[in-house]
């Protein structure tokens, strides 16, 4: 019997571990957590952001050619090819003090070897000046493109950081 081979078990583990920590927004804003539709994650998103709701309303699907890949609502597929402002927690790509390109996540990571959500919970930033590492939240600004046939389901490109 052969071993599985480690990109397969990483994209299984970030199918297990973003089914688990995202929901899609709340339909009644009095829902109480741990209700269906309740979602979990940071404080709210600075005003004239993107909220990570949205985002993560886009569903991970099995393909016609049995391949999975993400199915995007109507609010997500509107997104694409616009300016749009993010706010989350960055997380580098390479060992530097400034990151030209990172991923960008809903939630703060907790292990450097642990993705902190599924591919609807995390965004590829291509910055065009290097923007410096932190662990405090940011607020990113910069093209949004949705991404039907990649690893990431998002990607931001000619990013900067912007005050929230």
């Amino acid at each position: 019997m052969s071993k599985p081979r480690l990109p397969l078990l990483a994209a299984a583990a970030m199918l297990v571990v973003g089914s688990a920590v995202s929901a899609p927004p709340p339909q009644d804003p009095k829902q109480a957590p741990g209700q269906p539709g309740f979602w979990i994650g940071p404080d709210p998103a600075p005003p004239g952001t993107v909220p990570w709701q949205v985002l993560q309303s886009t569903k991970t699907v099995q393909k016609a050619d049995k391949k999975f890949g993400p199915s995007f609502p109507k609010e997500v597929k509107d997104l694409d090819k616009k300016q749009v402002k993010l706010y989350g927690f960055m997380m580098p790509l390479d060992q530097a003090k400034k990151q030209k390109r990172f991923l960008l996540a809903a939630f703060p990571p907790h292990c450097s070897f642990c993705l902190p959500g599924g591919a609807e919970s995390l965004v590829e930033v291509i910055a065009d000046q290097p923007i410096d590492f932190t662990f405090e939240p940011i607020v990113v600004a910069g093209r949004m493109a949705i991404l039907d046939d990649d690893v990431v389901y998002y990607r931001l490109t000619g990013a900067s950081s912007v005050k929230p």
